[in-house]
């Protein structure tokens, strides 16, 4: 099947109830069947540990909302997508063997189900307690090739560029940003799509969970930086269509033979030797 190029992508931002997946996994597809139904979505990003929440202060606490990918959470979720044709990509927490991870589950309406373990943690929440994903990795869907990566990745660089020059067209980052991540939404989601021109959505929760508000701001920026779409700190839906094509092409021309830039042939690897030094 030809990959889908121009897409209407949404962002699904909820209050989150900690603990409580049977509240959030209905409202999550509560979220996907109007996506569809309203704005013809094709794609819709949920938040970070959106299914389970993220506030916890052990894995005892965790206990009994982990559970194996694929599993009974990720067979819910791969049936709203089927059942309103829309691909979805949310956040739970994952039991495999005797470690938990911090993970982004995809679903496409055809059963495909694609999973990335968080790799990059704060010190804060359940991140705590988990145990790291070991790989930055593309993913081919019938959207071509995404890139996925959740939170606090977005300040490390060399995430999205590693992504990038992997062939991600766009980047999904579901996260769990509450006040003093401002950061996030004001200066790194431009900075990352521009600097890779890639698309990017970003969704983030609203709400407050143990104490801690969580802003929202998600958004849908272009290849250029520019802001798409963007909430406040409410639930709601944003959507915008964009052509995935055009992150394909990472020159600008603006003058031809006088001003041009290409910015990944302008790159200079054997200069940047301390990127993968500690």
């Amino acid at each position: 099947m030809d990959k889908l190029n121009n897409i209407t992508v949404t962002c699904g931002q909820f209050d989150v109830k900690i603990g409580d997946k049977e509240y959030n996994t209905n409202k999550m597809a509560e979220l996907a069947k109007t996506a569809r139904m309203k704005y013809n979505s094709d794609l819709i990003v949920f938040p970070e540990c959106c299914a389970t929440g993220y506030g916890f202060s052990s894995l005892l606490d965790i206990k009994d909302l982990v559970e194996p990918v694929p599993g009974p959470l990720t067979g819910r979720m791969s049936k709203v997508s089927a059942e309103f044709n829309i691909s979805i990509l949310f956040g739970m927490l994952e039991k495999s063997g005797d470690e938990c991870y911090n993970v982004i589950v995809y679903c496409e309406p055809d059963g495909t189900l694609l999973k990335y373990r968080k790799t990059h943690f704060p010190f804060l929440g359940i991140d705590r307690f988990l145990k790291k994903g070991d790989e930055i990795s593309v993913f081919e869907s019938r959207f071509g090739t995404i890139g996925l990566m959740v939170c606090y990745e977005l300040r490390f660089p060399e995430v999205a560029r590693q992504l990038s020059l992997k062939g991600a067209r766009i980047l999904l980052q579901p996260t769990n940003l509450p006040d003093g991540g401002e950061a996030h939404p004001n200066i790194l989601t431009k900075a990352r799509a521009c600097e890779n021109r890639v698309f990017l959505a970003s969704c983030n929760r609203a709400g407050i969970e143990n104490g801690q508000h969580f802003f929202g701001k998600s958004q849908i920026i272009d290849i250029s930086g520019k802001v798409l779409a963007e909430l406040g700190d409410e639930e709601g839906l944003i959507s915008a269509t964009v052509d995935l094509c055009r992150a394909e092409n990472k020159d600008i021309i603006v003058i031809p033979n006088e001003y041009e830039t290409y910015l990944f042939k302008d790159r200079r690897p054997e200069l940047y030797d301390m990127l993968t030094k500690m």
